[in-house]
């Protein structure tokens, strides 16, 4: 009867989960899609990596994603159990929490190896591969514009045109405005303009730079007296792409090597690395006495207010990263006082399941005097 009743239940929240986090995931990617597309059409990113880039960031977003999928799971077959009158019969035929929770908990026990593999092992790898990814976009700029349309690089800098293009690459008609700060920190407004330009790059720095051939210079803020016009036969404009910070950047560093550290940035990055696995285990154990509704009621009666303590959860653990971070919260307390209140807080909720917190029933008082 229990391997039955484990079979049938495991499959049903596992079928459940994978199918929420399908969607879940299927809308992170849209997401990821729209902006890096976004990028791409702008000129701040390649075209051939936009997907890359998209993937990528589904693997970042999976520590938002396994834990409110496995809520959200276990709150909806505990609903649907109710609603079908299923989990009155299994009560009163005997089965007990401990047995009726034991699927419930295999299949976040899962979740949560997953969802430390990912966090712990995986992500940084993905944020590593995305910075490389994001740092040679200024490399494969001018191979990656459209003719006909701006770009902008260096975080919206350079202002780039081109107005078409020949079959060597070359480039005709071209227009590049480069904003920058001259020597005593005043903003300075340079502007290219010249007949053809041509790509060459360094491979060991990754910086572009534009040979221009036959155009004009305007230097400074058009009306001050230093403004100036220079016509020249060739002209160099350098993309300088962004620089790889993988040793100060703690979502590229790997979990033990922030563990070894002794920065705050450090210690709030692993200890909510580490977050994540025991939200999973925390929720789905706090999902199964919050997911129990009257018969009658619909299967999705309390996903609501699984999802809004699921996003105060979510706040307070973000909330202490930060306090981490500005040395408000020592690190000893850190991230671990909120999952040890919401333990104790699903702890109560499981007993009062169990009849441990049940109201015992007041004795009437005892007649006074004799007949």
């Amino acid at each position: 009867m229990g391997n039955v009743l484990f079979r049938a239940l495991f499959g049903e929240v596992a079928r459940t989960w994978i199918t929420i986090v399908f969607v879940l995931l299927f809308m992170t990617l849209g997401i990821g899609l729209s902006k890096f597309i976004g990028d791409a059409a702008a000129g701040e990113v390649p075209v051939n990596t936009v997907l890359s880039l998209a993937g990528l960031s589904v693997v970042e977003n999976l520590q938002i994603v396994l834990p409110i999928s496995v809520l959200l799971a276990v709150l909806l077959v505990m609903g649907r159990l109710c609603r079908d009158n299923e989990l009155s019969a299994m009560l009163s035929g005997g089965v007990g929490l401990a047995t009726l929770y034991r699927p419930f908990l295999a299949v976040a026990a899962c979740v949560a190896l997953l969802g430390g593999l990912m966090t712990l092992v995986l992500a940084p790898m993905a944020a590593q591969q995305m910075k490389v990814l994001s740092s040679a976009s200024a490399a494969s700029a001018v191979t990656s514009l459209t003719p006909g349309r701006f770009a902008s690089f260096d975080d919206g800098r350079i202002a780039f045109y081109a107005e078409s293009r020949d079959d060597e690459g070359r480039l005709h008609n071209v227009f590049v405005r480069v904003e920058r700060e001259d020597k005593e920190g005043k903003p300075s407004e340079t502007v290219v303009t010249a007949r053809q330009a041509r790509q060459q790059g360094d491979p060991d720095t990754g910086e572009v730079t534009l040979i221009l051939d036959n155009g004009w210079r305007y230097e400074g803020l058009p009306g001050n007296p230093d403004y100036r016009m220079i016509k020249f036969a060739q002209h160099g404009v350098q993309l300088r792409p962004p620089q790889p910070s993988a040793s100060t950047d703690v979502d590229t560093q790997s979990t033990p090597a922030l563990m070894a550290s002794t920065d705050l940035e450090a210690t709030a990055a692993w200890q909510t690395r580490v977050s994540v696995p025991l939200s999973i285990m925390i929720l789905a154990l706090l999902a199964l006495p919050v997911g129990r509704v009257p018969p009658r009621s619909g299967r999705y009666g309390r996903v609501i207010a699984g999802i809004l303590f699921y996003v105060i959860y979510l706040n307070l653990v973000h909330l202490s990263e930060k306090a981490i971070e500005s040395g408000g919260l020592p690190p000893i307390v850190g991230e671990w006082w909120v999952h040890i209140v919401v333990f104790g807080v699903t702890l109560y909720f499981v007993g009062r399941e169990a009849g441990y917190f049940a109201r015992r029933p007041q004795r009437p008082a005892a007649s006074g005097g004799a007949a």
